[in-house]
């Protein structure tokens, strides 16, 4: 309804509630919050007209306030309470109140535009489930408008293997909002990126000790066969060489059984390879390293 049909009214349900207003002294605080609710529409101020007529209501129940509140949450876009005051109105007034057709058309014309209050979700993967506001609305593809209240509504599909998708919307009454769908497929549980990472470093790094020893190998070999003898600096350089290629290469060796160790054991458990230490380790008779760890 336009406005001026809508003041008109309220105007015409003032004056005649005004005629069946109580006198002041009966009920004084009944008629002031009336007719400061009647000032307060008048003035564009819809929520204090509310506030008064409520309040008014609720010390003299009369069907008139009902059918003024259902103007003002009208105009307030609050269009479920509107419904309520003019469905309140209609069942208490008097089979003679002539305002009863209007209200009956005002209705009628607010639950068409209820009606019309939707959202339409589009796009997605078939089969997806649709949630609004934590409530199931069907599978996608759903080409019709889904019916909801005017507001915001937190829209939610979801299908095992992809992603979830989220939007909030806010649906003006009568109006419908278009929801387009985009979802990406989820990885599975475990993704199978390769060997671990620490496996790998342990290969690496014992294939590089085990080269440098047979470096040291060959320039220690070289060295004690140009030694002239047994005792001399050559000599001592060659064995000093010798066990830096035997500690290399048992470095090598070692790390490169530990990272194959580490491998076998980690399967699913990535912490597997957050608990091996390789130490090298010397001693009387023996160079190499050794492997620690918790499998």
């Amino acid at each position: 309804m336009g406005s001026t049909i809508a003041m008109g009214t309220v105007g015409a349900a003032a004056q005649e509630a005004e005629a069946e207003a109580p006198a002041e002294s009966a009920e004084p605080d009944a008629r002031e919050l009336f007719l400061r609710g009647q000032a307060a529409y008048e003035r564009g101020d819809y929520e204090d007209a509310v506030a008064a007529w409520e309040a008014g209501y609720a010390l003299d129940p009369r069907p008139l306030l009902q059918y003024n509140l259902g103007q003002a949450y009208e105009r307030l876009g609050e269009l479920p309470k509107a419904v309520g005051a003019f469905e309140a109105y209609l069942e208490h007034a008097s089979p003679s109140d002539p305002n009863q057709q209007r209200a009956r058309a005002q209705l009628a014309a607010i639950r068409e535009r209820l009606g019309r209050t939707s959202i339409v979700v589009t796009g997605g993967p078939e089969g997806a489930t649709i949630l609004i506001d934590g409530e199931d609305h069907g599978r996608t593809p759903r080409p019709d408008p889904i019916a909801v209240s005017p507001g915001s509504h937190q829209v939610e599909i979801v299908l095992e293997g992809y992603r979830p998708f989220e939007a909030a919307v806010s649906v003006a009454a009568g109006r419908s909002v278009d929801v387009t769908v985009a979802m990406e497929e989820e990885v599975g549980g475990s993704v199978d990126s390769g060997p671990p990472l620490v496996p790998i470093i342990l290969w690496a790094g014992g294939g590089a000790a085990i080269v440098a020893g047979a470096i040291l190998g060959g320039i220690a070999l070289g060295k004690a066969n140009g030694a002239d003898t047994s005792d001399g600096s050559d000599a001592d350089s060659a064995r000093g060489l010798a066990l830096g290629a035997d500690i290399a290469f048992g470095v090598g060796i070692l790390a490169a059984g530990a990272g194959l160790l580490v491998f076998l054991l980690s399967g699913d458990d990535d912490e597997a390879d957050d608990d091996v230490a390789l130490t090298p380790a010397v001693g009387p008779g023996f160079a190499g390293a050794m492997a620690r760890g918790t499998f």
